[in-house]
C-alpha cells in the first residue's frame, strides 16, 4: 500500500499526521518551594559550619 504522505512535498495548509505524544506522568511528591530548600540549605551549612570548631 502507497502512503500519500510519504510521497507528497509538505504544504503548509496539509499538514502531515504527526503521532501521538504520550501524556507524561504527573509525580505525586510535593515539590519544595526556592525558599523552603534554601532554608534547608542554611540549615546543614550552620550545622557543618559549627561541627567544625
Amino acid at each position: 500500500m502507497i502512503k500519500i504522505h510519504t510521497m507528497t512535498p509538505f504544504h503548509h495548509q496539509y499538514q502531515r499526521p504527526q503521532p501521538m505524544v504520550a501524556p507524561k506522568a504527573t509525580t505525586n511528591a510535593k515539590t519544595a518551594t526556592f525558599q523552603e530548600i534554601l532554608n534547608q540549605k542554611m540549615r546543614e551549612a550552620t550545622k557543618g559550619h559549627q561541627a567544625k570548631r
